[in-house]
């Protein structure tokens, strides 16, 4: 019995020697994974902050409208025929003169070289040269009956005296006579000839001008600088005279339509700046200055239509944005709030700002004003001019997250 109860206890001591390497390493492991999370934990961000400025500025009218093309023009045929190559697509960049279209030319070419053959036989026949003054008697024709025609007038003088001498008998002075004058009448008709046949040179003329504007017509082009917002032709079609190819806009000027209403309609006048910003690009700001103001009210909304027009050289706008502006009324200062540009985020189509609270940032959803010396007016609630906002990290900061606060440009 006694010698069982030792082998229970070396056997447990065994196994206790045993285990005790594996209980040490799992303990060491356990202890380990705090040190690596706190070791991989992402640090908290340094964000530097800038004080909202205040300004005194004259106040503005807030408005919305639309963006429009300054021009649009539906590019149409003006001849008709096949069409043999489009040279554009939609939002292709166009100049002035740019083919757009090309029809089948041969047909046109045809008439043209038949237009302009009728009318060089024209010419041979009345032997005018291109460019010379037409002048009548100069047809030969008209030169060879003109002389017939003084031949016999000089004749008949002739007879007429001899007839009053009592020379001759009355029946030959009676035949000078006449043909004196046939030949002034062939001679009248050949100068009528003549002339007709100038009038028929003129309307061969015409005609070639016409077929070869034919010709010309085939190359359809752009009617200014602008972009291609439809396509309306495919090669092989056939494009009747009138018919749609394209629609081109002249888009580096923007008109931007608002309706103002009637009891603001007298503060809005042609001169007065506007600020607009546009969803497809939050947190920018641009400019435009109000060119026409509409002659009456419209009846059913009450309002009156004006028109400001917004430079977009760089092509950011597009025509079809709705826009919200602000147009400078001109009246007394009023606060504004300003922020730095790097302030400035997006959440979805709004703007936003982050606002220090301590060591952490709170976001404000704000409206964008007026942009001044490289800062942007904002408006919205729980917004004071002490407050401070983020220009660092702005994109990636999220509302109540931590920051260590980083000292502000130009700080010592």
């Amino acid at each position: 019995m006694m010698r069982l109860d030792s082998s229970a206890s070396a056997f447990a001591l065994a196994l206790l020697v045993s285990l005790a390497p594996a209980c040490a390493k799992k303990d060491a492991e356990q202890n380990a994974k705090p040190a690596e999370t706190a070791a991989t934990a992402e640090p908290t961000p340094a964000v530097r902050f800038a004080k909202i400025t205040e300004r005194k500025l004259s106040p503005t009218l807030e408005l919305t409208g639309t963006l429009a093309a300054d021009e649009t023009s539906e590019v149409a045929a003006a001849t008709a025929g096949i069409v043999t190559k489009v040279e554009i697509d939609v939002g292709t960049r166009v100049k002035k003169g740019d083919v757009l279209v090309q029809l089948d030319g041969r047909d046109p070419a045809l008439r043209a070289q038949a237009a302009d053959a009728s009318a060089a036989q024209a010419m041979a026949k009345l032997g005018v040269k291109s460019g010379q003054k037409f002048d009548a008697n100069n047809v030969a024709e008209v030169r060879a009956a003109k002389e017939a025609m003084d031949l016999a007038v000089s004749e008949a003088d002739r007879t007429k005296t001899l007839y009053e001498g009592g020379s001759i008998s009355v029946s030959q002075w009676d035949q000078a006579r006449s043909r004196a004058e046939q030949a002034r009448a062939q001679y009248e008709a050949a100068r009528n000839g003549a002339m007709q046949g100038w009038a028929g040179l003129a309307a061969a003329q015409s005609q070639a001008n016409l077929a070869r504007k034919s010709v010309a017509d085939t190359s359809i082009r752009a009617p200014f600088d602008g972009a291609v917002a439809e396509r309306r032709a495919s090669v092989g079609e056939f494009a009747p005279m009138g018919k749609v190819v394209a629609v081109v806009v002249r888009d580096d000027v923007l008109r931007l339509r608002i309706d103002v209403p009637e009891t603001d309609a007298s503060k809005v006048t042609v001169g007065k700046e506007v600020t607009l910003t546009v969803s497809a690009h939050p947190g920018k700001t641009f400019k435009g200055t109000v060119k026409r103001v509409g002659a009456s009210l419209k009846a059913q909304s009450r309002t009156l239509p004006i028109e400001a027009e917004v430079t977009n050289a760089d092509g950011q706008l597009k025509p079809g944005y709705f826009a919200r502006a602000y147009v400078e009324l001109g009246e007394a200062d009023t606060n504004a709030l300003f922020v730095p540009r790097a302030a400035i985020g997006s959440s979805g189509s709004a703007s936003r700002v982050f606002v220090r609270s301590g060591n952490r940032v709170i976001e404000r959803i704000v409206t964008l004003g007026r942009e001044i010396d490289g800062e942007i007016e904002i408006r919205g609630s729980n917004i004071g001019p002490n407050d401070e906002v983020a220009i660092d990290r702005v994109d990636l900061l999220q509302d109540g997250a931590d920051v260590n606060v980083a000292p502000a440009a130009g700080a010592k």
